[in-house]
């Protein structure tokens, strides 16, 4: 008995110790948005994935090798086609990482030629670091690889599947030092990455504490985004929940954000108060008030306080 005994706490311990490494992720939700296009919302606040269906096979928007079998399941209950591309935002860990779940389908992946740099060096070292850690969080890093693009473009790339157009546009410097967005004119759908945050604060743009994010430039691309008057009914967040049917409304909403921030900035820095301040003082309206992550704020102002003390006031 006394060994039986042991013997059942030592299977305990080492299904206790498996669960201790290999901590499960939250469950995304999978929303239709426009008719098979489904976009997986992680339900923190981390990043979102989409995957179109088409006739001829599957194009996926962003992948976080922490959560990119849960994609690939997805994909897996609702067609039996095959992954035939996977392209990214921007080269974040939490957007780009991800194409090595899909590989028995042998996808081509796109990015952009500056996305293909960040992956080949920093990000690649970041995710060799995360690779041959022990920490829990890294757990999903294990038994992956970085899969780089095998398809770069810089400016726009248009590619039809399925009877559908993907057009992937190089937006500029802004959130990353790349960011693309896909319009697919057919569904009215336009896929931003972190460019639109829904319902929490954006968050500065890194790729292995390298910050990329320029918010001046960053406003400009919202500018340019709702100038091209595009007939879109949903635009896909980055982070956040996707709000079907708002239109440009949320592109709006996020370049109003930045304003205001702008301006409470700059306000306490004619004040003379420092940066730890204004991260205490700094205050947004309402409209903005029920958005989540503060501490995201808190980072992003001190990233904000330093490129207005540099740039000056812009309008």
């Amino acid at each position: 008995m006394r060994s039986l005994f042991l013997s059942l706490a030592g299977l305990a311990a080492m299904i206790a110790s498996a669960g201790a490494q290999w901590p499960p992720q939250p469950q995304l939700e999978q929303r239709e948005i426009a008719q098979n296009v489904w976009t997986m919302q992680h339900p923190l606040g981390s990043s979102n994935s989409t995957f179109i269906v088409t006739d001829e096979g599957v194009f996926v928007w962003d992948a976080d090798v922490r959560t990119a079998d849960q994609v690939l399941a997805a994909i897996r209950r609702t067609t039996d086609k095959k992954v035939r591309y996977v392209a990214f935002s921007h080269a974040a860990g939490d957007h780009a990482t991800g194409a090595w779940h899909f590989r028995e389908d042998q996808p081509h992946i796109i990015g952009t030629r500056k996305q293909m740099r960040d992956l080949y060096m920093q990000e690649a070292e970041q995710f060799a670091e995360r690779k041959a850690s022990d920490d829990v969080r890294f757990a999903s890093f294990r038994a992956a690889r970085l899969a780089i693009p095998d398809i770069a473009f810089e400016g726009s790339l248009t590619l039809r599947l399925g009877g559908l157009t993907l057009q992937l546009t190089e937006e500029g410097d802004a959130h990353s030092n790349s960011d693309v967005t896909l319009y697919i004119p057919q569904k009215r759908v336009f896929l931003t990455g972190d460019l639109l945050n829904t319902e929490i604060h954006p968050g500065q743009g890194e790729s292995a504490n390298v910050f990329f994010s320029n918010t001046k430039n960053w406003v400009a691309v919202l500018g340019n985004i709702i100038a091209r008057g595009l007939p879109v009914d949903t635009y896909v967040p980055g982070h956040g929940p996707v709000h079907l049917g708002r239109g440009v409304a949320d592109i709006e909403e996020q370049r109003r954000y930045f304003l205001v921030m702008r301006d409470q900035v700059s306000k306490l820095i004619t004040a003379g108060k420092s940066v730890s301040e204004v991260q205490e003082e700094i205050k947004l309206p309402a409209e903005f008030a029920h958005y989540r992550s503060p501490g995201r704020l808190k980072n992003y102002v001190n990233l904000f306080y330093h490129q207005l003390l540099e740039q000056g006031y812009w309008p």
